[in-house]
This record gives structure tokens, C-alpha cells and sequence, in this order.
């Protein structure tokens, strides 16, 4: 048995072009897996990739500029993955965008725009994986990034009311996604962490400091990827704070 945790895992890995995805990327590839790269930004996504592939006599990596808004994008990028690298093991889903306005001032347009990127991305990420799952009878794991915004009694900000209602979904997706995903053999968790010192953060919340960095979430979505260290927990939220 290899000693990398994820060898022979294919993980697809949503908002991977910068801040935690990225940063889960470089570990589940250092990590023995395969990754599928999908994202908006095409240019960052290719240059990840050649990264990764940098040096090895087979790819393991596979950039998919794809809206995880859209639901096409997911049948595609599960028979692309299949295609080049494997079907897909391991779905993280980091896409993640805030737009700040007070309520009172926020668009439809704005409202919409978050929810289907935050809350309908993540909810098409794992319909495809059950798809899969009970298409194939191939177990699968599932892990959601929400926040701290997204739990019950924890601080709130003025002008994240998009943002926290969208995390606050995926929470509820997480948790019941987990029940309906047992049978099919696919667990589901969710990672909830306060401030992490990524781009969006230092555009959205410069007020907000942290010194907890994407590599440091990567560990944890790491752990709750790793059948051997992980295999018989789902329905978890993991809050992270700071001990700043």
C-alpha cells in the first residue's frame, strides 16, 4: 500500500485557481491524487496545472475553466475527469464569492449571483457525485467549505447578508446531504473556518486579520479526504477559529 494518502484518488476541486483551492490542490497532488482543476479563471487554473504536471512522466492534473453556477458544467467535468485522469473520488467544493452592500441595498442581481456560486454550486457538486455514486456503485467523498458566517450564534458582519445566508446553506446541504449519501457510499463534511488570509478576504474584509493561511485549511480538508484517517465520519461541521 502506498504511503501517500490520496494515491489513486481523483479529486475534483472547485475555485481552484487561487486562495484554498489552490492551496488543496498542491497538497492532494503532494498527497498521491490525481486533480481536476475547475474555475473561472482559465489562465490561473493552466498555469496550476503545469505546475503540477511540472516534472512527472504522467499528468496528474487537469484544468477545467467551468461556472460551477451552471449545471452543465458538472456532467461535463465528471466525463472529462473520467476521460483524462479517472472518475472523480473526492469533490471539494471552495468556490466561494462575497459581494458586500447593506440589505437594504443589495441587488437581486447581487443576491442571486452569490447563492448560485456559494449554495447552488456546492448543491450540483454533489448531486453529480450521488449520480455517479449510484450510477456506478463507486463510494465517494464530498467536503464543503462554509464559514463561520454560516453557524448559528457566531459574529456577523454588516453587508455579508448574501454571504451568510449562502453559508448558512451550506451547512443544511452538508447535513442532509450526508443522510442521503450514506446508502450510495459517499460521505459528506463540511469545513466551516473563520477568516483565512486568501485575495478575497483582503478585498472584502481588510479589517479582518488572520494568520491562518490556505495551506492550513488544506490540511484539514487533507484529514477529511483520507479514508484511513477519516473514512467512517460524515454529517460533520469542523468550525475552525483562529487561536490568535
Amino acid at each position: 500500500m502506498s504511503s501517500l494518502s490520496l494515491s489513486g484518488k481523483t479529486a475534483l476541486i472547485t475555485g481552484a485557481g487561487r486562495g484554498i483551492g489552490a492551496a488543496a490542490a498542491r497538497l492532494f497532488a503532494a498527497s498521491g491524487a490525481r486533480v481536476v482543476l475547475l474555475g473561472r479563471g482559465s489562465e490561473a487554473l493552466e498555469r496550476l496545472a503545469r505546475e503540477l504536471n511540472s516534472g512527472r512522466s504522467e499528468p496528474v492534473a487537469l484544468a477545467f475553466p467551468g461556472d460551477v453556477s451552471l449545471e452543465a458544467t458538472f456532467p461535463d467535468v465528471f466525463a472529462a475527469a473520467e476521460k483524462s485522469l479517472g472518475p472523480i473520488d473526492i469533490v471539494l467544493n471552495c468556490a466561494g464569492l462575497v459581494e458586500l452592500a447593506p440589505l437594504a441595498e443589495t441587488s437581486v442581481e447581487s443576491w442571486d449571483r452569490i447563492i448560485s456560486v456559494n449554495l447552488r454550486g456546492s448543491f450540483l457538486a454533489c448531486r453529480e457525485m450521488f449520480r455517479q455514486a449510484a450510477r456506478t456503485k463507486r463510494p465517494g467523498c464530498v467536503v464543503n467549505l462554509s464559514s463561520l458566517g454560516g453557524i448559528r450564534g457566531t459574529e456577523k458582519f454588516p453587508g455579508t447578508a448574501s454571504y451568510v445566508v449562502s453559508k448558512h446553506g451550506v451547512v443544511g446541504l452538508t447535513e442532509i446531504a450526508a443522510v442521503e449519501g450514506k446508502p450510495l457510499g459517499v460521505r459528506v463534511n463540511c469545513v466551516a473556518p473563520g477568516a483565512v488570509d486568501t485575495e478575497m478576504l483582503r478585498q472584502a474584509a481588510p479589517f479582518l486579520k488572520t494568520q491562518l493561511k490556505p495551506e492550513d485549511l488544506a490540511q484539514t480538508l487533507l484529514y477529511l479526504c483520507d479514508d484511513r484517517q477519516s473514512g467512517k465520519i460524515s454529517g460533520t461541521i469542523v468550525e475552525i477559529f483562529s487561536n490568535e
